[in-house]
């Protein structure tokens, strides 16, 4: 069984590098929803919950890295993390299903890194119980 991850890409930093690394994603391994949004802060602790809920085994986001961001979304959105993955543990779930990633636009290697480890990790998780 495939896993199945919802990576959120902010429009300026990683979405430039997933344009480029296009080819170095071997989305046969995995079942991706790839989602852009114009910044990591506008990703609603909702938005997230809901994923899991249409049936991701995990999310990822990637963001601006620290001192990149010209909205300061990014540090919005590790404070959002941190209480989603308290939320996920009270609830019974891995708080490992929730991760945030660094990269910025030249990154390219990073993100496909990233993506991979992150899909690898799922995988080992299995399946969200229902």
């Amino acid at each position: 069984m495939k896993p199945k991850t919802v990576i959120f890409f902010c429009n300026w930093s990683t979405y430039p590098g997933l344009q480029l690394s296009q080819n170095l994603i071997d989305e046969s391994d995995s079942v991706y929803k790839m989602l852009v949004t114009m910044c990591s802060g506008r990703i609603s602790p909702e938005l997230i919950l809901e994923a899991f809920r249409s049936g991701a085994w995990g999310v990822m986001i990637t963001a601006c890295p620290k001192d990149s961001c010209e909205h300061d979304g990014n540090y919005k959105t590790v404070g959002r993390i941190a209480l989603l993955k308290m939320m996920l543990t009270q609830l019974g779930l891995d708080s490992k299903r929730l991760k945030m990633e660094w990269i910025d636009k030249g990154e390219v290697s990073k993100f496909k890194q990233a993506v991979d480890t992150f899909v690898n990790e799922i995988r080992e998780l299995g399946p969200m119980n229902s």
